[in-house]
């Protein structure tokens, strides 16, 4: 576990190395996020779920062992935030983002390393299953606690012109009609998704925080709590209940294990939400996740 942990740990230290020297130029990392989001990321999605041997009874035991996790967990998290005090709403928001955004990067990097090839298409599957969802639970969430009011319409836009959406939903087509691509178009792939891995971490390093201004830390201890403890044993639990395979109840618990996203900063930044609190939410789970996640591993089998 440790050797594939730690690897993703020093690429992501690398970059609080680049930003904190100032070595590079500004727009260096915006750039690189920009290029990753739009092409290497999906192209890693892409590749890996058109090879993924599609099931009908995986691919709906994978969103049942992710989504009603997911789902639970908003759930106990909004019942916490109703009797708080004091907590500011803008921070509130930042909570329930807390609570369930997984960070893809993170998890593909890992999975990558630590699972064969089948499950680590399992956990892009996941991912692309359930980053609609907290997509638009994220939205509302903003939406009602920062008084900027979204539009329907706008929301469906964002969902059908996300890039990691149309790769997944291209991914599944080619595996389902079982499209066999021409062999340069496949490795020209491959190279980008490859890129998107390193490319993505140090980005990640990029956004973490490492000051003590402003810090909630009964909001920084309550929302890691659910995300890296409370989420991914809700899912094994799942899991269990309804009988779900060894291997999807693997990638359901990991994905379930995942620290919350980078891109959770930059929403709450542009929608009103605890921008602060987001960054320091990033930072000490990303930290937490090198233990979290080889215990959960231990507890869910």
């Amino acid at each position: 576990m440790l050797a594939a942990i730690l690897p993703v740990f020093l690429l992501i230290m690398l970059g609080v190395a680049i930003r904190r020297a100032q070595w590079m130029p500004e727009d260096f990392f915006p750039s690189m996020e920009k290029f990753s989001y739009f092409i290497a990321f999906p192209a890693l999605l892409f590749t890996g779920i058109a090879k993924l041997d599609f099931q009908g009874r995986m691919v709906g035991e994978l969103a049942l062992a992710t989504l009603l996790p997911t789902l639970i967990v908003v759930g106990l998290t909004l019942l916490l935030l109703l009797p708080w005090r004091g907590l500011p709403d803008a921070s509130r928001s930042s909570v329930i983002q807390g609570a369930m955004r997984p960070n893809s990067y993170f998890g593909i990097a890992v999975s990558a390393l630590l699972f064969p090839p089948q499950i680590n298409a399992l956990v892009m599957l996941a991912l692309a299953l359930c980053l609609p969802v907290v997509n638009v639970i994220s939205i509302l969430a903003l939406s009602w606690w920062s008084g900027r009011k979204v539009a329907p319409s706008a929301v469906a836009k964002t969902l059908a012109t996300n890039p990691i959406i149309l790769a997944t939903l291209a991914g599944i087509g080619a595996s389902v009609g079982g499209l066999a691509l021409p062999a340069p178009l496949l490795n020209t792939l491959d190279i980008l998704g490859k890129s998107a891995l390193a490319l993505g971490l140090l980005c990640v390093g990029s956004g973490l925080v490492f000051s003590l201004e402003g810090l909630r830390p009964a909001a920084l201890a309550l929302t890691s709590a659910l995300k890296l403890m409370a989420l991914p044993l809700v899912a094994a639990q799942v899991c269990a209940w309804f009988g779900v395979s060894e291997a999807v109840t693997l990638a359901a618990c990991f994905y379930c294990a995942l620290p919350t996203a980078p891109n959770a900063y930059i929403m709450a930044r542009q929608l009103g939400g605890d921008a602060r609190l987001m960054a320091s939410l990033i930072t000490l789970q990303t930290l937490l996740a090198a233990v979290t996640i080889p215990a959960v591993r231990l507890l869910a089998f």
